[in-house]
């Protein structure tokens, strides 16, 4: 009994001997909390909203189009020996744009009027003969059908001489001209090109996800069509457009469907061809604060500084309306600052510094040495 009362004594020592080395151990190792330095605290830049104006939109990429582009090609073939069109030109309808050589043409005049002639005398005759009774019906007939084909094909060789003048259709700017005297004029290849320049259009290919808007707010929706400038050297060309056509379908290939948006007022810096950005508005915001994108994070969150703590707060908000450089923040923080550098090293409710007050100290010191 007493050598079990022994063990049980050893036993609770050794526990007690490890429970106070365990406490010195924690004491010692234990570090102190230190003070977070003011100058490891994250900047941040801030901007306070301004009352603005708002568009949503949605922008496009397009090409302007002539609305009707004529490519004029010679009814005949042959030698160009006049070439008086010009890329660029204007032109009135009727003008000569080329000339084919038409000389083996009034060879074929002169035979088909020699032709003519001949039948039209014959006929002539025949038809005095048949009303004195002195031939047969079946020789008039004859000799008429004969008069009159003879007379279609000198009516087509004088047509095919007059097709040798290569004239404009209606009034346009050339804006293909590629042929040049000597060379051949065929009916597979357009002297020219021509387009009415004030009737110009861009045909938009519009993702799917727009048809309802496009289709339901139509007679809502409100088009600028910009023509980026080089920089520095012009300012953008701008005009506003009129939705004139929308495809009652979708592409099932592209997933896309046409919207053809005729230029109010092209003027003379925009032609076919030409790259453009086209915005379709469909909602107006007025009197609302605006602050720069920049201020959201990717999930369209952002952070308000709270003045009074020197710390930031999260705020959730992804569908919020934005145009290309703002957003509208909520009503309640209109006047308060919003984080728009730096909100993406920071926490919810985490002290930061302002940087325009760490600039101000760095300042200060400088002046100070």
């Amino acid at each position: 009994m007493p050598l079990k009362k022994n063990k049980l004594l050893r036993y609770l020592l050794f526990i007690f001997v490890a429970v106070i080395f365990v406490i010195l151990t924690v004491l010692v190792t234990r570090k102190k909390p230190v003070a977070q330095k003011a100058e490891a605290l994250p900047t941040v830049v801030l901007q306070k909203p301004v009352n603005g104006s708002l568009v949503e939109s949605v922008t496009i990429s397009g090409y302007v189009e002539a609305n009707a582009m004529i490519p004029v090609v010679p009814f005949v073939s042959g030698t160009i020996i006049e070439y008086p069109a010009r890329a660029g030109d204007f032109v009135e309808k009727d003008t000569l744009l080329a000339k084919i050589d038409d000389a083996p043409f009034r060879q074929q005049l002169i035979q088909a009027e020699a032709a003519y002639f001949a039948a039209k005398s014959t006929f002539d005759r025949l038809e005095n003969l048949y009303k004195s009774g002195a031939t047969t019906q079946q020789n008039y007939d004859s000799a008429k059908a004969q008069a009159d084909a003879s007379k279609a094909q000198y009516d087509l060789a004088q047509l095919q001489v007059d097709y040798t003048e290569v004239r404009a259709p209606v009034d346009g700017t050339i804006l293909i001209a590629d042929q040049a005297v000597g060379g051949v004029g065929t009916q597979t290849q357009p002297v020219a090109v021509l387009a009415d320049l004030t009737n110009q259009v861009v045909r938009l290919k519009v993702p799917e996800k727009y048809f309802d808007l496009f289709n339901l707010e139509r007679d809502a929706l409100t088009v600028k069509v910009t023509r980026p400038a080089e920089k520095d050297m012009y300012e953008d060309a701008v005009t506003t457009a009129t939705i004139e056509n929308i495809a009652p379908y979708v592409s099932p290939e592209s997933k896309n469907f046409i919207v053809v948006c005729h230029l109010d007022e092209p003027a003379d810096r925009f032609r076919p061809g030409m790259f453009v950005k086209v915005q379709v508005a469909y909602k107006t915001y007025e009197n609302v604060p605006l602050v720069s994108l920049k201020a959201r994070k990717m999930d369209g969150s952002f952070y308000v500084y709270d003045e009074a703590t020197s710390t930031v707060k999260f705020v959730e908000a992804s569908n919020l309306p934005v145009d290309e450089n703002n957003f509208i923040v909520p009503e309640e923080y209109r006047n308060s600052y919003i984080v728009i550098d730096g909100q993406n090293f920071v926490f919810d409710g985490q002290k930061v510094r302002v940087f325009e007050d760490v600039l101000n100290e760095a300042k200060s010191n400088v002046i100070g040495d």
